[in-house]
Parts: structure tokens; sequence; C-alpha cells
């Protein structure tokens, strides 16, 4: 099955709804790698900060709410990847859409803080590969 190809109004289309799941994405990471450092405090050291024993119904519960935030994560990349995007850096927003440029398959690249899509790069070399669309082209 041939992946979607996406036309640059298509792309610049999806960058709202994006918007909003990279952050909830960004959220979701920070609090993910929090727990998993209580949980990794908890094994190693067996306290808590305040002196007190950690129980296992306290890791336990840490362990349930890392892998509740990590199971939604995994639902909105699905829902990213479904429609075609590939998220390649949750971090600074990174967002690729397949596509073409003169007839050359590459990726459409867009970032969270950029208003609209405006570069691409082919389909091996990643964001140090990423140059301004041509004006006179109209990815398809």
């Amino acid at each position: 099955m041939q992946p979607r190809q996406f036309s640059l109004e298509e792309a610049n289309q999806l960058l709202d709804e994006l918007r909003l799941e990279l952050d909830d994405l960004k959220r979701m990471q920070k609090e993910a790698r929090e727990k998993y450092e209580e949980m990794r405090d908890m094994r190693e050291v067996g306290y808590r900060p305040d002196g007190n024993l950690i129980m296992l119904s306290d890791y336990q519960e840490t362990k349930r709410q890392f892998d509740h935030i990590v199971a939604e994560a995994n639902r909105i990349l699905s829902g990213i990847n479904q429609r075609g995007c590939r998220v390649t850096d949750v971090d600074t927003g990174l967002v690729d859409f397949p596509s073409q440029v003169d007839g050359t398959p590459v990726y459409l690249c867009w970032q969270k803080d950029e208003p609209e899509v405006g570069y691409y790069h082919g389909l091996e070399e990643g964001f140090a590969g990423r140059r301004p669309l041509p004006q006179r082209s109209n990815p398809s």
C-alpha cells in the first residue's frame, strides 16, 4: 500500500490540529519522564525524600500513572500516523508529510512554531537536508 501523498494545501490544513496534539505529546513526554525517574528512584533508594519508606503500592500507583501517560501518547501518535503524517521529533514539534516536488518523492517538513509548511527534504536526508519549497512548485 502506497503512503498517502499530501499536497501543500492538505498538509497546511492539518497544522492547527497537529499543534494541539504536539503540545499534548510534549506535556505527556515530560510527565512520563518524571514518572519514570520517580519509579527509578523508588527502586534504587526505597525511601521518599521525606525519609518515609516507599511501599510497593506507591510504586505500583506510579507505574500505573506512567503506563496511562504512555498509552495516551501512543494513541495520539497512532492517530497522527493514520492520517499519513509522521512525527519525527516531539521536543521540536517536527512533522513530515509524504509528498512530491517536481515529480520527486520528498517529505514536506514542518515545525510547530512555523505558521505553515514551507520546507521539504529528501526521503533519506532528514532535517539536515531541509530546504525551502520552490516558489513555482506545487507539491502534490
